[in-house]
């Protein structure tokens, strides 16, 4: 699947690629995780706030999603937020 975040303007300021993976992380359309592939944003664009976007975006399509992750391309390991971060993100969004 393909998430695109615009602005107010409504130009696109960042582009997401995402899919399902099961446990071991590998592709599956009935899997319950939700891997972030590859972000794409325009210089300038504070990450965090796409982020947070992309995941309340992501699991309100997906609710049966147990959790979200992506690898940084910055920094090693993985990152990530499960359901209860989920619902408590898409809470903070629609305050």
């Amino acid at each position: 699947m393909l998430t695109v975040v615009r602005n107010n303007q409504d130009r696109i300021v960042a582009a997401c690629d995402w899919w399902f993976v099961d446990e071991q992380g590998f592709w599956n359309p009935y899997g319950v995780y939700v891997y972030l592939n590859r972000l794409e944003s325009n210089p300038g664009i504070n990450l965090h706030t796409v982020r947070r976007f992309l995941v309340t975006e992501i699991s309100a399509l997906v609710p049966q999603a147990v959790g979200v992750y992506w690898e940084p391309r910055v920094q090693s390991g993985l990152r990530s937020f499960r359901r209860t971060q989920l619902s408590q993100l898409r809470q903070e969004v629609m305050a």
